[in-house]
């Protein structure tokens, strides 16, 4: 999988596609599938696997969101403007409860989880209704020339983190004046 962060790209290409949609909501919705996987691994480590309901498009479109609606508005705002220093009433701004930021709440999610499907060997996206070793990534299959499924996952997810952590470069590198609200708010506001 993605490194987490490296899953930025796809929501920083999302709103660059339409400009309607909200950034800390596509970023914000594009994290959280992986907040399960701590939990997981700690309380079901070899009883479950690390990825179950929020990585399932009904976890996805339902906790998910709601999740990632509840973060945006209440935590990012206080999160990005401490660690960041960006200007808390911007975040406030544009982090205010919107149908639009629901929306992207639910597109970040979403994308999370096509992003994942190309490189797992193991896809709980249509769970309860699929059993997830029943979905093998395509990339894994084919990466996975000799037919080991556990190298072509292993292939998939180094090729997978090198392409978003090359794109998160060049958006950093893009990014020069105003770098942090350009990256966490997705608007630079001019002072009047």
């Amino acid at each position: 999988m993605p490194i987490t962060p490296f899953h930025y790209p796809v929501a920083w290409g999302l709103s660059k596609l339409d400009k309607r949609l909200n950034l800390p909501g596509l970023i914000v919705g594009s994290f959280i599938p992986d907040i399960e996987v701590p939990f997981l691994i700690i309380f079901f480590h070899g009883v479950l696997p690390d990825h179950l309901i929020l990585h399932s498009l009904i976890g996805a479109v339902t906790i998910g969101v709601f999740i990632s609606t509840f973060v945006t508005v209440l935590l990012y705002p206080i999160l990005v403007s401490m660690f960041f220093g960006v200007d808390r009433v911007k975040l406030n701004e544009v982090c205010r409860l919107t149908p639009v930021l629901v929306l992207s709440c639910m597109l970040g999610n979403l994308f999370h989880l096509l992003l994942d499907l190309l490189m797992h060997p193991f896809n709980p996206t249509l769970w309860p209704f699929i059993d997830p070793y029943n979905i093998v990534g395509i990339l894994v299959l084919a990466l996975a020339i000799d037919g080991d499924i556990g190298l072509g996952f292993q292939r998939a997810n180094i090729l997978t983190n090198a392409i978003t952590g090359l794109l998160m470069i060049a958006i950093l590198l893009n990014s020069r004046r105003n770098l942090w609200e350009l990256i966490f708010v997705g608007k630079i506001y001019l002072k009047d």
